[in-house]
């Protein structure tokens, strides 16, 4: 599977995620989100037992969550973090 490939079918999974951030830089949080898709994608392994969108989850939320929190003027929805 190719990276566009990788990304068409996991857009959705990167939006769900997004739209618990506040929305104001919705392409910027995608290409975060995209980058984490890519580090799961990386060290994913079928040995885990798990499907591939349960794993790419937490790294998908890290990378957005790291963006936002390296001084980029996005702010967090307090309702997802608790």
């Amino acid at each position: 599977m190719n990276l566009n490939e990788l990304i068409e079918r996991n857009k959705e999974l990167i939006y769900s995620v997004i739209y618990h951030f506040k929305k104001d830089e919705i392409e910027d949080l995608f290409q975060v989100g995209c980058v984490g898709l890519i580090k799961a994608f990386n060290n994913y392994s079928s040995e885990y037992n798990t499907k591939f969108t349960t794993y790419a989850y937490p790294y998908i939320v890290g990378e957005i969550y790291h963006y936002i929190n390296s001084d980029h003027p996005i702010k967090l929805n307090h309702e997802y973090v608790k």
